[in-house]
């Protein structure tokens, strides 16, 4: 039915993501001949994602200024497009990309006109424009059974080199992901062990991250060639064709030299251990006598042979050479040839075991302190520090150290305080000294010249040592007054922070301990699932607390444009921000993020700030 059909594609950006591009052509070419593509959006204020897709695809895009905050523009100029091209281009059909509504009328017209109408959006799609198509297809169920042809060596070296070649300090996570889904499609972090893409580029040595902001880190070399790590048997090869050519024979740290010439420093604890000796002791083509290495029989023979029958001319005066046997050692065949073969069938021991670094309370509080002093004034990320100390000592560590999560191990820690997923250094304060307090002073005694001279003549008293006082037991802390707000956001930061593997049970035994027994009815809940069910973009499964990639996503975006607006030209007042962002998303709600004031849900997005009145860019 679709065969030699010619249709327009028309797409609304301001209601589909990026991610979703291949598969819309896909999809849509499923249908006829793509003549016309275009895609629409005030591309000088939003930054959508699309402009790379857009271009990888032949997509023109359509600028459509914003003349009045809070109307859709965009919206109008598509239809008065479609309108256009209804009458004057030969197109058999439109493909109309949105999930907003309003498109409603325009599918009717189209219709009663003869075209066929595809439509193509997202499952929240309201019924009135799915069921005004000839057909709609949901890109949530498209993409879900999708998969991109790749793999995890070939997906890091695509991302290393797209950021080498577009380095200009200001590169974002939503751009990076949109090259990588033109790309290689739908890419699923999860199997390779990332709950999404800002923690995929985080693992990366040669990038640094910075919020939503992705750059090279300093000394990445541009265009480094791909390090080849030699094998045992390379190293083997060269230092047996290296003793060929010195006679059979040679000084160890000499032939240490030559390998490291010739591959590079080389960590020879790959290979059981890191001394250069034990690895010379482990291969049977090599002996080793003391500070000498030398070859085995059967390969000096192969190289005699060789010499004779290719001589090398000789200066006269050089004493005629030694027999083999004097050549090598100075030591009778027999003992040469049996401790070869005592050598021979020793087992080349396995790379040492990885040891696992175990943490205790006091190494724990030194690294939060010494990270929350690093950061200072700003403060660090609580997120940033988790994820470096679950790197560091492995994903069980806080259970090692007897708490239920991470904020209550960081809780635990004195001289820092954590707020606003921050973590500071907290100052002691000094006692004032008052006008009326008497001073200490020490008063010096008479004749202290004499006591001087006297304690100098007299003998040292051992003086008894004093006892130390036992540490009395924490008195139990009074439990906080529950609020709402902030109960939402450890949910979040529980569900994020444990990598979607936090036990429902753990949450709630850290709010008990916070907020004491009767927490749940303050908040005005009966059980936790229902105190878990009111928080957006969380969920409980299995009795594990998960956050929502949708969700997340969502956040990232939301995220990336507040900097964009702080960092962007015109006003940068928390009035238009806030028309801005619910503008562009949909539903937004700060409450849902458990801040009370607008201000403070900025204030909680790593690189800007907001006062009374302005959003302002923080470097």
């Amino acid at each position: 039915m679709t065969d030699g059909k010619k249709l327009a594609l028309l797409i609304d950006s301001d209601n589909v993501s990026a991610k979703y591009a291949q598969f819309i052509i896909a999809e849509a070419s499923k249908h006829g001949e793509l003549i016309i593509k275009r895609i629409y959006g005030d591309w000088e204020k939003s930054n959508t994602g699309w402009r790379i897709p857009a271009m990888n695809n032949s997509i023109m895009p359509v600028q459509q200024n914003s003349y009045i905050a809070g109307k859709n523009a965009t919206d109008f100029s598509m239809i008065i497009d479609a309108m256009d091209i209804l009458y004057t281009c030969k197109v058999d059909g439109f493909v109309l990309v949105t999930s907003d509504s309003d498109f409603t009328r325009l599918a009717i017209r189209l219709r009663e006109a003869g075209k066929l109408v595809v439509g193509i959006g997202e499952v929240k799609t309201p019924l009135a424009f799915t069921s005004s198509c000839h057909e709609f297809s949901y890109l949530n169920r498209i993409c879900a059974n999708v998969g991109g042809d790749f793999d995890e060596k070939a997906l890091r070296k695509a991302v290393v080199d797209y950021v080498r070649e577009n380095d200009d300090g200001k590169l974002d996570l939503m751009t990076i992901g949109s090259y990588l889904t033109s790309r290689y499609g739908n890419i699923d972090y999860t199997a390779l062990g990332y709950n999404r893409l800002s923690t995929f580029i985080s693992s990366f040595s040669e990038l640094r991250r910075n919020s939503n902001y992705v750059t090279l880190r300093k000394g990445a070399v541009k265009n480094k060639p791909e390090e080849v790590v030699p094998t045992e048997r390379d190293i083997t090869n060269i230092i047996v064709e290296y003793l060929k050519r010195q006679g059979g024979k040679d000084d160890i740290s000499r032939v240490q030299d030559h390998v490291t010439r010739s591959l590079g420093k080389i960590d020879f604890s790959r290979f059981g251990s890191k001394r250069f000796a034990k690895f010379i002791d482990n291969q049977s083509e090599i002996l080793r006598e003391n500070s000498t290495v030398m070859l085995a029989v059967s390969l000096h023979k192969d190289a005699e042979a060789a010499e004779a029958e290719n001589p090398v001319e000789k200066p006269e005066e050089k004493a005629p050479e030694k027999p083999l046997v004097e050549k090598i050692s100075g030591k009778p065949i027999e003992e040469i040839v049996e401790k070869i073969a005592k050598r021979q069938p020793k087992p080349i021991e396995a790379p040492a075991p990885v040891k696992t670094i175990h943490i205790n309370p006091q190494i724990f509080t030194m690294e939060v302190q010494k990270y929350a002093a690093e950061n200072m004034p700003n403060g660090g990320n609580l997120g940033q520090l988790n994820n470096m100390l679950l790197e560091k000592y492995g994903k069980n560590y806080v259970a090692e150290l007897g708490f239920s999560d991470f904020a209550a191990a960081v809780a635990s820690v004195p001289g820092v305080s954590a707020a606003k997923n921050l973590v500071f250094v907290v100052e002691r304060e000094k006692p004032e000294v008052t006008e009326n307090q008497p001073k200490k002073r020490g008063r010096k005694p008479k004749n202290a010249e004499n006591q001087v001279e006297k304690k100098v003549e007299e003998k040292p008293v051992a003086v008894a040592a004093e006892p130390i006082e036992e540490e009395q037991p924490e008195e139990p802390t009074v439990p906080q007054k529950p609020d709402i707000y902030s109960v939402i956001r450890e949910v979040h930061a529980f569900a994020v922070q444990n990598e979607n593997n936090g036990a429902l049970a753990v949450l709630g035994g850290y709010f008990t301990k916070k907020y004491g027994r009767g927490y749940l009815k303050e908040l005005g809940f009966t059980t936790m699932k229902k105190l878990i069910a009111s928080v957006i973009g969380v969920s409980v499964k299995n009795d594990v607390v998960v956050i929502d990639d949708d969700f997340l996503e969502r956040t990232e975006q939301i995220e990336q444009f507040v900097n964009d607006f702080a960092r962007g030209e015109g006003s940068h007042s928390i009035k238009a921000l806030s028309a801005q962002i619910k503008k562009n998303f949909d539903g937004f709600d700060f409450a849902d993020y458990g801040y009370a004031r607008f201000s403070d849900f900025i204030n909680a997005i790593d690189g800007v700030r907001a006062d009374r009145y302005h959003v302002v860019a923080e470097d």
